[in-house]
């Protein structure tokens, strides 16, 4: 004997005591689809850890930072800042005036120089004038004394011809003539070499090192006074003024900052990926904050493992130690990313 058990309850899931239930078949589904998502749910870490896993083994996508290289400009010379050529944020080319110094010290030294260089010149010139003088004055006595002696010898002469006379007399006279036109040939080659106020080369030895001297501390001081004018190394934008107008400043206070035109884009990565995925020359995408992606190269790493930058923190893992690697894109970037401190990231 076979005996079935059959509930029409069971037959009719859309009724209840016999009365019709719209949303019977409706709730069954939604029961269904609860337990379904309870299991995900229940399964979503086994499966992100999984995602994860399989991700990380594939690619990297690391966050970076573009970076314009800063540079500051220092004060070679000591003096006090008399103008400030550029204002914040203003571009700048290579050779231009920033910032011009003045130093009063150095002013008085080249003064004094001047000054020395002058007096160095009439003291040559007084000089010059006083012992030309003296010798005109002396050769002009010689060539009266050696006129009164060739006159002597003329008559001497005129009484040997008339035997008046013997040339034992005429000796000493053409003695006393040749010694007196060696003397004056002796003084006019001294007036001709006396010392000439616009000719160095005549000076005294004395003078001549005096002079020497001067003109190597004039140089030195011109060639410090050109450092009073600072110029731009380098294109760049001035980012921070570090000095201002009437202040003094020594050697080696920065004036100001600036940044140079060619930027460096830094992606920070974990240790554990340097021997895997950090290898100069590999190529990685840069992924710019609207999302485009740029071809470009790992260049080199610095070095120096260190915290995420302030910028980059998002609250998780910031305490975690990341290396900075140097990425170059292969093409220059738009203007419009070409921000200092902008963050971006790279897939490695």
């Amino acid at each position: 004997m076979k005996i079935r058990f059959d509930s029409s309850d069971r037959r009719q899931a859309g009724q209840d005591g016999g009365l019709k239930v719209r949303y019977g078949p409706a709730r069954r589904a939604a029961f269904r689809l609860r337990w379904y998502l309870i299991l995900l749910l229940v399964a979503s870490p086994v499966l992100y850890f999984l995602y994860s896993l399989i991700s990380d083994q594939l690619s990297t996508e690391v966050p970076a930072m573009i970076w314009y290289p800063q540079h500051q400009l220092l004060a070679r010379v000591p003096g006090f800042v008399d103008s400030v050529e550029v204002d914040r944020w203003e571009r700048v080319s290579r050779g231009d005036t920033v910032v011009v110094q003045r130093s009063p010290e150095l002013e008085s030294k080249l003064r004094q120089i001047e000054i020395d260089l002058v007096q160095l010149r009439e003291r040559v010139a007084h000089t010059h004038r006083e012992r030309q003088a003296d010798l005109n004055h002396r050769i002009g006595l010689l060539k009266d004394n050696l006129g009164d002696v060739r006159g002597h010898e003329a008559r001497l002469m005129r009484l040997i011809d008339r035997r008046s006379a013997s040339q034992g007399e005429m000796l000493p006279v053409r003695t006393e003539r040749a010694r007196i036109e060696e003397r004056l040939a002796e003084l006019e080659g001294e007036l001709q070499r006396l010392p000439q106020a616009d000719s160095v080369e005549t000076w005294p030895d004395t003078l001549q090192v005096r002079y020497d001297q001067l003109q190597s501390e004039r140089s030195e001081l011109q060639q410090e006074r050109a450092l009073l004018v600072k110029e731009a190394d380098l294109d760049g934008v001035i980012t921070e003024l570090l000095a201002e107008p009437g202040q003094f400043v020594t050697v080696g206070t920065p004036l100001l900052r600036y940044s140079g035109t060619r930027l460096r884009i830094v992606a920070y990565i974990e240790p554990r990926h340097l021997e895997r995925r950090i290898v100069p020359g590999r190529e990685v995408a840069l992924i710019l904050p609207d999302r485009t992606h740029r071809a470009a190269v790992v260049w080199d790493t610095v070095g120096a493992a260190d915290r995420l930058p302030a910028e980059l923190r998002t609250g998780i893992g910031d305490g975690q130690s990341a290396v900075p690697v140097i990425v170059e894109p292969e093409e220059a970037l738009p203007e419009i990313w070409r921000v200092d401190r902008l963050p971006v990231r790279v897939k490695f």
